[in-house]
């Protein structure tokens, strides 16, 4: 089957959706599929991984000429919101409503809170499902170590966005926190933030895809201060390293992801009281690390099964 993605693979640290079709891309190749990142290629099935024509590889007027010359089978992953656009909300989620209505023949959330938030706000699919994001666990895995019981908690956050919608208030404070005391916790971030935060933490500069888990298996805890996002791969990269999940209610697919795995608090405030419980209560730490250890389910093989299934 020859499938084109609307979207190229971009080399270097990039967000969570350009290792999703990296992961995607690879799978379908290994089972026999044409990949393709034009309509040059008369593909049999489109799939959209952005609406955005700057982002894209080829533009949705040219998909829809296509469309309606060939008549080929066309899937949305739909994967962003405009909660986090201050200045152009509306206008985002109107364009992804559009073009689900016009041209695409199934619709794949990535989270069901995400389908939830397009369905309040108008969108009529009869044809969609829901596959969340999943990770390489080839390399995103735990690395069976545990923190000693009189060892301070280490915490860990990632975001190559700098957008304040990512929770940088949040983790302002818990930099300051830690680094007032750090017989109790320390913080790490990685990834891009405003210039004029985070300057109480340990900051580490973008890495590649590969290079992520061992930032991240030298953890104990993940916390995301995130609110509103669609999925979001950096929770369920710092899970698959066997991270105890702090999660912001409000977060939107995080707290979906996290389910009955981690700890949700709605200000810093609540946050800090968390991460004290956990360094004083060492059992509670280390059955928390055990499950999400054990019970870890957001796969890229998986997903990627999921996707091929609702391909064909």
């Amino acid at each position: 089957m020859k499938i084109a993605f609307n979207k190229k693979n971009i080399k270097g640290p990039w967000g969570g959706g350009n290792q999703i079709l990296l992961l995607l891309c690879n799978y379908l190749k290994a089972k026999g599929h044409n990949i393709c990142f034009d309509l040059n290629c008369n593909p049999d099935i489109v799939i959209m991984m952005d609406i955005k024509d700057s982002s894209c590889s080829f533009s949705i007027k040219q998909l829809e000429q296509f469309k309606n010359r060939t008549g080929v089978k066309v899937i949305h992953r739909v994967n962003d919101n405009g909660s986090h656009r201050q200045n152009n909300q509306e206008r985002n989620d109107d364009m992804v409503i559009a073009i689900n209505h016009k041209l695409v023949d199934k619709s794949v959330f990535i989270s069901d809170w995400v389908k939830q938030y397009y369905i309040k706000r108008g969108l009529i699919s009869n044809n969609n499902c829901v596959i969340p994001n999943g990770v390489d666990r080839s390399i995103f895995y735990p690395n069976n170590k545990i923190r000693m019981k009189n060892e301070p908690l280490k915490l860990i956050t990632h975001h190559w966005s700098s957008n304040m919608a990512k929770g940088y208030l949040v983790y302002d404070k818990i930099a300051t926190f830690c680094n007032n005391n750090p017989e109790i916790a320390t913080f790490r971030f990685l990834g891009n933030s405003p210039s004029n935060m985070l300057k109480n933490c340990d900051k580490i500069k973008p890495k590649p895809y590969k290079e992520i888990p061992k930032y991240l298996q030298e953890q104990d805890v993940y916390i995301t201060a995130t609110q509103f996002e669609s999925g979001g791969c950096h929770i369920i990269e710092g899970m698959a390293c066997g991270l105890i999940p702090l999660v912001r209610i409000g977060g939107g697919g995080p707290e979906e992801y996290s389910k009955g795995y981690g700890f949700y608090y709605n200000t810093a405030e609540e946050l800090i009281n968390i991460i004290k419980l956990l360094r004083k209560d060492y059992a509670l730490y280390t059955n928390y690390k055990d499950k999400i250890c054990s019970q870890y389910i957001y796969g890229a093989k998986d997903m990627s099964k999921l996707y091929e299934k609702e391909l064909l």
